[in-house]
């Protein structure tokens, strides 16, 4: 659990802004420049990311069950061991050793972990041990049926799950929650935002390819005439690009735009949209031009000032340490000039620390 100021917080928050206007971290404009170079990439790769967890050669679920039942036997748990088996495989290993884990002790595994640990060591260890999918429902849920909505979080989930990812949380959301997450998303937002959130959540994003100039031309041109060229502005044409295009290709897109029209991308957004509409699209063009950067300020956040975002900080390390955290551990050594694991070690204390750190490094 977070425990005031770190002294790493305090020394990164004078140089924050400094870092920001690292000159080298400037974008290109046919799409983000790697934070983890490919030397042999054609101009216009889409971007490769890395997470820091693998999965676990010659792994044995019985193995690993029977390691856990021993950390967990008697009096006292060997936390070493339990955050060791749990943090050195993939969520679909875990499902496979709590499989295991049933038939060779008749024993629920997330029942014996709650009845060991507690606080945020044990809110980190169950979030991992939760299928993927359910988990991401579980956020979800949270967001939307709380007090007020978090938009960043459903940006978060919904912008970086595959069509497959999607249709598995749809399904884990309306078997917890006995309504189907569209519904749920309806009725939680409105206009062009909750359009926006629904067509996100089919999942019609093109896959990573290499970045095409001629379509960022016309995408620009596209935004442009729908956009700053008319009286109103045709929503569901951005809607359509913000939603369908790569990653990499959305990102050339607005860089196009910017050297087509002489105007920074953000100051047309505001210009034609306001409120959620303007804030989720402003943070889909930053995910765009380098996520890794969007996800190390979102990580700096939790830890900045006093106390800690845990909820945050343990969402963000559980569900992109298989996908992209080396990257952004990278970025965030890049922007804020010191490793997330010192920041970590410095905010955080006990086994959640252990935990968090063995899932970073």
């Amino acid at each position: 659990m977070g425990c005031g100021t770190s002294r790493a917080a305090r020394v990164v928050g004078k140089k924050k802004d400094k870092a920001r206007r690292n000159p080298n971290l400037k974008f290109g404009i046919n799409g983000p420049v790697q934070v983890t170079q490919q030397p042999y990439a054609p101009a216009g790769s889409p971007a490769i990311y890395h997470g820091t967890v693998l999965p676990l050669l010659g792994f044995d679920p019985m193995v690993a069950a029977e390691k856990l039942r021993e950390a967990m036997k008697g009096l006292g748990t060997n936390d070493d061991v339990l955050v060791q088996e749990i943090t050195t495989i993939t969520n679909v290993q875990r499902q496979h050793t709590k499989s295991a884990y049933q038939q060779k002790y008749q024993r629920d595994l997330v029942k014996d972990v709650k009845s060991e640990i507690s606080g945020d060591y044990e809110d980190t260890i169950l979030h991992l041990l939760e299928p993927s999918p359910e988990y991401d429902a579980w956020i979800l849920h949270e967001t939307i049926s709380g007090p007020g909505t978090d938009e960043d979080v459903l940006l978060e989930v919904l912008c970086f799950r595959t069509k497959e990812q999607l249709g598995q949380i749809s399904t884990a959301y309306q078997s917890k929650y006995g309504k189907t997450l569209e519904n749920a998303i309806k009725g939680d937002t409105s206009g062009d935002f909750e359009k926006l959130l629904l067509k996100l959540l089919e999942g019609n994003r093109d896959a990573p390819h290499v970045v095409v100039e001629a379509f960022a031309k016309s995408d620009a041109r596209i935004m442009f005439e729908n956009g700053e060229d008319r009286l109103g502005t045709d929503d569901d044409k951005f809607i359509e690009i913000f939603t369908e295009r790569s990653w990499d290709q959305l990102a050339a897109a607005t860089f196009m735009y910017e050297k087509m029209y002489k105007k920074p991308f953000e100051k047309m957004l505001e210009s034609e949209f306001s409120r959620d509409m303007l804030d989720a699209l402003k943070k889909m063009v930053i995910m765009a031009r380098c996520r890794a950067s969007y996800f190390a300020e979102r990580l700096f956040n939790t830890m900045d000032g006093l106390g800690t975002d845990d909820d945050d900080l343990q969402r963000i390390i559980v569900t992109r340490c298989e996908v992209d955290l080396l990257e952004i551990k990278e970025a965030f050594r890049q922007i804020y000039g010191l490793p997330l694991s010192k920041m970590i070690r410095d905010d955080t204390s006990g086994n959640y620390k252990e935990v968090l750190l063995a899932l970073v490094n």
